[in-house]
């Protein structure tokens, strides 16, 4: 019996909920028989029996006000029910699946929820009232809304312009932040940053300036501006929720303002001044992530009168290829270029075929096939560019459909008609070897093909291509039509006429029934990752306020902080929201640190304005690695990034912040009363 349970339990995550579920019983029990007899001696309770202990028999003695601390704590922990004991452990599972990043997020609240409903925290008919919750609603049509703005081409336009003539990383940095803290205020953080990091890349190669040194501070720089509107990042909507669920009021549109455009402008102006000098250049000045190095990958080879690929057509050619490793780009006669993509193309003899091989690998090709080595050397990257044919560098999207699977599992070349030559991560490029590479968030691709195939595939997998649009032209037909209606529908929230929900939505039904926006391209910029999380965790929260377990944990933490003014009590409250946020999901940062605010505050006497502005703020800061947040994912690869990488602007930004937060929240939002 002992052999199979220690098999069974031999998982690392299992050994965890079992030992924890053991644990969450014998504190129960413990708990329960501890309710009828005193804890310390010489203390003598007051009120209903385990609420409150004097020390020493006095009303509350300075000599004792650590035992007092001590007391108090232990004493709420005493009162834990079994309801809030399995809620703190499902909530530490919770967190180490977050943190452990094997699971998508989305997974993991969909296992909380049902672990919730098995542990009865959560009724069953209350399992998806979360994906009806008009924060979710918020979200998803701020998504659409975010993209109809990003096709008109304003923002990009402006951004372009004002960098345009910069030549050092400071004026870059302030030149393309201003513009992305102003997008990302009624934009999706992520949509600002797709919009802008084009931009960035381009200008940064043309003043001869590392995209290293723009990109990530761009990412944080986004996520900052965020913070300014109600609609500028899910975790103000969830905020503004919260709110009116527990006060029953909700923030205002502009409530966020103050603070958040301080909290953008100095983080700004710190990472232009001195942050950008703590970034490693990983890329050199005037080149991109994904091209240097593809050439000696590159080559053209002759058929002749014997080879056996002679009257084959391209598919089969190209099969023949692939055994050695090798891919076939393309196919020149004469002066004709054809795409790999024309299958039933008959090879002849004399026929050059384009193929991207290693070096090593060449040798072993060409006998077996009746090749010839025709021109080996840099001439042929342009031949891939030949006629229709071009290179597109695109980065693999957090939680993208092309995440997690390999060029054969998504069927490039037989469904998309695009070629796979070459990817970067972390700073390392890669040409060889791809046939079973497997896309990660972050990767940048190097894809060849026919111009409207690989402009239509790289949308269709929700790829970011790296390459800017004609911004000569400027802005998109109708491009006033739409600013018009998102303004239109901003002023009536603004005014308070209809929550942010109704207004966003309804302004996204009129750009869809207008044609101003696709329905598929309004589908595909709605993050469903985003709004499964979101549906998912609002009953669990829910449960942390039926089960009591926030107000407890509020107790406890006001407990432990003994006789510590509240300003203290929000710098415990702004860090470990920030170190969360860093590990988990913000929007799920938000949902768990909001309700534990306001009860902190309740505990207090103090304004809970006050503590719900220190959440957002802390929410907003997913600064120390890539995975807090999918701005810095997406950065990765373009940058040249390495994970270690992040911390070194992450870390000082954070402290700035969190110093500047402390100083001016409590003068926008008094905590007093």
């Amino acid at each position: 019996m002992l052999h199979i349970t220690a098999k069974f339990a031999r998982p690392t995550w299992l050994r965890f909920a079992v030992a924890a579920a053991i644990f969450a019983q014998i504190l129960s029990r413990w708990s329960g028989n501890q309710q009828t007899r005193p804890r310390i001696a010489g203390a003598e309770r007051i009120g209903r029996p385990g609420v409150v202990f004097r020390c020493c028999m006095q009303p509350d003695p300075p000599a004792c006000s650590s035992r007092w601390t001590k007391h108090r704590l232990f004493n709420t922990l005493s009162r834990m029910t079994l309801p809030q004991i399995e809620t703190l452990v499902l909530l530490g599972l919770a967190l180490v699946l977050f943190a452990s990043g094997k699971l998508r997020h989305d997974l993991v609240a969909l296992l909380v929820l049902f672990a919730a409903l098995v542990l009865g925290l959560v009724p069953f008919g209350e399992a998806f009232n979360g994906f009806g919750h008009p924060a979710v609603i918020t979200v998803a049509a701020a998504l659409v809304v975010s993209r109809a703005i990003a096709a008109t081409g304003i923002l990009d336009n402006l951004a372009s312009r004002l960098a345009a003539k910069a030549r050092h990383p400071m004026l870059l940095i302030v030149l393309l932040g201003i513009p992305a803290a102003l997008a990302s205020s009624v934009m999706n953080n992520v949509a600002a940053l797709a919009l802008m990091m084009p931009v960035a890349i381009a200008v940064s190669r043309s003043a001869q300036v590392s995209p290293s040194l723009t990109l990530m501070p761009l990412s944080f720089i986004s996520m900052l501006g965020g913070l300014i509107t109600l609609i500028g990042t899910p975790p103000n909507v969830i905020i503004a929720t919260v709110r009116a669920d527990r006060l029953g009021e909700p923030f205002h549109l502009f409530d966020f303002a103050p603070v958040g455009l301080a909290v953008s402008a100095g983080g700004i102006a710190f990472i232009a001044l001195l942050g950008w000098r703590l970034v490693p250049q990983r890329i050199a000045a005037g080149k991109s992530s994904g091209h240097e190095g593809v050439q000696e990958y590159l080559l053209e080879a002759r058929v002749g009168e014997e080879s056996p690929l002679a009257g084959k057509p391209l598919r089969e050619t190209s099969t023949r290829l692939d055994e050695h490793d090798a891919t076939l780009l393309g196919l020149k006669r004469g002066e004709v270029t054809i795409p790999s993509a024309a299958q039933w193309t008959p090879v002849r003899a004399g026929d050059t075929l384009l193929i991207e091989a290693a070096p090593d690998d060449v040798g072993s090709l060409l006998e077996p096939l009746g090749l010839s080595l025709f021109k080996p050397d840099n001439e042929v990257i342009e031949d891939t560019r030949a006629g229709d044919l071009k290179l597109v560098e695109a980065v693999v999207r957090p939680y993208g459909l092309v995440e997690g699977l390999t060029p054969a599992e998504v069927r490039l070349r037989q469904r998309y008609m695009v070629n796979f030559l070459g990817v970067a991560r972390e700073g390392v490029r890669r040409f060889s070897g791809l046939k079973n590479w497997r896309f990660a968030a972050g990767d940048v691709l190097l894809l060849q093909g026919e111009g409207d195939r690989i402009d239509d595939a790289i949308g269709r997998l929700g790829l970011l291509p790296l390459a800017t649009r004609d911004l000569g032209l400027g802005p998109r037909p109708g491009a006033l039509f739409v600013i018009a209606v998102v303004i239109a529908a901003l002023a009536a929230l603004a005014f308070g006429l209809a929550p942010a929900a109704v207004c966003l939505a309804g302004a996204a039904v009129v750009l869809m029934v207008t044609k101003r926006i696709g329905l598929r391209e309004a589908y595909d910029a709605v993050d469903g990752s985003v709004l499964v999380l979101l549906g998912a965790m609002i009953p669990v929260g829910d449960a942390f306020d039926t089960t009591g377990t926030t107000k407890l944990i509020a107790d406890g933490l006001v407990g432990l902080s003994g006789d510590l003014q509240p300003i203290w009590i929000l710098a415990l409250l702004l860090l470990v929201t920030m170190l969360l946020t860093d590990i988990v999901n913000n929007a799920a940062t938000a949902l768990l640190m909001a309700p534990l605010g306001i009860d902190i505050a309740q505990r207090l006497k103090a304004n809970p304005d006050t503590f719900l502005m220190i959440v957002a703020v802390g929410a907003s800061c997913a600064f120390l690695t890539p995975i807090g947040h999918q701005n810095n994912l997406l950065v990765m690869g373009p940058g040249g990034y390495r994970f270690s990488d992040y911390w070194r602007l992450g870390l000082p930004l954070e402290a700035f912040i969190f110093i500047v937060t402390l100083m001016l929240v409590p003068m926008i939002w008094p905590l007093s009363l």
